[in-house]
């Protein structure tokens, strides 16, 4: 009842000082206007949510009839037409309106109310729509799994017969799909750069003006990146155009703006353009690094900047062209050097995995698990032949085999809630409801005794972050390292027409007492970055001072 009382309220406010007159709008703002209507009744509206119309080609039909209105009474005319067109909408018996403010943070529907827009007429009706929305399945987006809730899943047409740049129809019903997927049933919207309304305000142009394949493929790019989340990997031959075909032969981080090489591809290669680990790249023909790193950002996806700067470490180098001028810095002088680059094929195999083996005895007391490889029929084996030892440390550097349950239930001293996961509403899009996760074995006794040290980097992500998590939550546990990928919850897809795919993290990962895990990554309870100086004698500063924490304490 309140909020039935707050809501008429808010119309009267919103319209009581509208003037008679019927301004006129932009083109833009009248496609933007579009892009709600339309999907907010694909999600709401209970006969178009049955997929008995093709709800895409009504998009594609309706961006004409709006660029032709003249003004705000002819676009509000041509949407009152429209919900006539769908039929009455019953009053729902079930829809539950009363929702807790904590499952809200991402239901962002004031728009329905926007007097520079829309009528009262037509606010009142989205309103009620909104009020008695759809309850039951609906064509377009459904959980994969039968047996509980989670991630939202998108069953689209992919149209993958479509040409690189295919026509603006095509081109806008694939900006306006993806902008209303993250609108409703992205559980981090709300933590984005750019509030996602200005990213349809911004992306709108682009997706319009694309004048070749090019254009449009780094538009789909950078709209996908919008969403600033590491679970984001969108690429397309075009995409790869853009980033060149030719690679440096040696691998490198980027710290404080410049490139610092830190390993190979192929040594060979490199050695025979006078390329060692260390080396330090200030400039990239020319230009500095951190110039080129900000040119390039807008198309590389991540969560926060330490992660996208690992990712750029893929692509800074790269280019059309077979060779490429690098500005060395060396005992405070720098000199330009010409250094080839090669198609990645001829690099030959790659290994990104941490060698030695799965588990081993590091030192005399101290165990050691590589999470990357550690399959989980060897937990139980490694946990027995570490299980005396005074510390162990638990490399998460790398993404992690299946192994988080069964590890648990070897550290942890009971069953414990290890994170809170925000999963969408289906039947009140834009709305998350939570469930808690525990992991742990009840009244475990036999719980590894000795210190537990986790260590972290940009390379821990997802299933990484997770388990770190939980891993926290053992007696006398501390995390060593630097700031993780923050990309934490199940991937689920986005499709372009075209059939080009961007992807998304489906479920919202918290720690129980509410902190925040997405972009800011685990905070590690001792930071230790890389140096310029430790990449150069090919140390391992995160291990090692992890073993200095466990030899003094501190």
């Amino acid at each position: 009842m309140k909020q039935s009382v707050f809501l008429t309220l808010l119309l009267f406010c919103a319209f009581y000082t509208s003037a008679a007159t019927t301004p006129s709008l932009t083109e833009n703002q009248k496609l933007e206007s579009l892009a709600k209507v339309w999907g907010f009744l694909k999600y709401y509206h209970p006969e178009v949510a049955k997929g008995k119309l093709d709800w895409d080609t009504e998009l594609m039909q309706k961006i004409a009839e709006v660029k032709a209105t003249k003004n705000q009474q002819e676009l509000n005319q041509l949407y009152l037409n429209w919900l006539d067109k769908l039929g009455p909408v019953k009053a729902c018996k079930s829809c539950k309106n009363d929702i807790p403010e904590s499952y809200t943070r991402n239901l962002t529907l004031d728009w329905i109310y926007d007097s520079t827009t829309l009528s009262l007429e037509l606010s009142e009706r989205l309103h009620y729509i909104r009020e008695n929305r759809n309850q039951g399945k609906n064509a377009y987006v459904r959980y994969p799994y039968k047996i509980f809730k989670t991630q939202a899943e998108f069953t689209e047409q992919k149209y993958e017969h479509l040409e690189a740049l295919p026509s603006e129809e095509y081109r806008l019903l694939g900006l306006f799909r993806h902008w209303n997927i993250i609108n409703y049933f992205f559980p981090y919207k709300y933590a984005t750069d750019v509030p996602w309304d200005g990213v349809l305000t911004i992306m709108l142009p682009k997706f319009r003006e694309a004048a070749n394949p090019l254009e449009y493929h780094l538009a789909m790019l950078e709209l996908s990146n919008s969403i600033n989340d590491g679970h984001n990997f969108f690429t397309t031959d075009y995409t790869r155009q853009y980033f060149g075909s030719f690679f440096a032969p040696f691998k490198y981080k980027i710290i404080d703006g410049i490139v610092v090489v830190s390993g190979f591809y192929n040594e060979g290669f490199a050695k025979a353009d006078s390329m060692n680990i260390g080396d330090v790249i200030t400039k990239i023909n020319g230009r500095p690094v951190s110039e080129v790193l900000e040119e390039k950002l807008p198309y590389i996806s991540g969560s926060n900047y330490n992660y996208k700067a690992s990712r750029a470490s893929y692509y800074l180098l790269n280019g059309d062209e077979p060779t490429v001028i690098i500005t060395i810095e060396k005992n405070g002088k720098e000199h330009d050097r010409q250094i080839r680059r090669y198609a990645f094929s001829r690099f030959g195999p790659q290994s990104e995995t941490i060698a030695g083996p799965n588990w081993k005895m590091l030192t005399p007391g101290i165990g050691y698990l590589q999470m990357g490889k550690l399959e989980r029929k060897e937990v139980k084996p490694a946990m027995k032949d570490l299980k005396n030892t005074k510390a162990l440390i638990v490399d998460m550097r790398e993404y992690p085999k299946p192994t988080l349950s069964a590890l648990s239930k070897q550290l942890l001293a009971d069953v414990n809630a290890s994170a809170v996961m925000p999963y969408p509403d289906l039947k009140y899009p834009g709305v998350f409801r939570t469930s808690i996760q525990h992991y742990g074995k009840r009244n475990n006794k036999n719980h590894y005794k000795g210190k537990v040290i986790i260590l972290i980097n940009e390379g821990t992500m997802s299933a990484g972050e997770f388990g770190t998590m939980i891993f926290q939550l053992a007696p006398n546990a501390t995390v060593i390292g630097s700031q993780t990928a923050g990309a934490d919850g199940n991937v689920t897809y986005i499709y372009f027409p075209g059939g080009f795919r961007a992807s998304m993290s489906g479920l919202g990962v918290y720690y129980p007492d509410g902190r925040e895990t997405q972009r800011i990554g685990i905070v590690p309870d001792i930071e230790v970055k890389p140096t310029i100086a430790g990449i150069r004698d090919g140390k391992d500063e995160i291990l090692e001072r992890a073993i200095e924490f466990i030899e003094l304490g501190k």
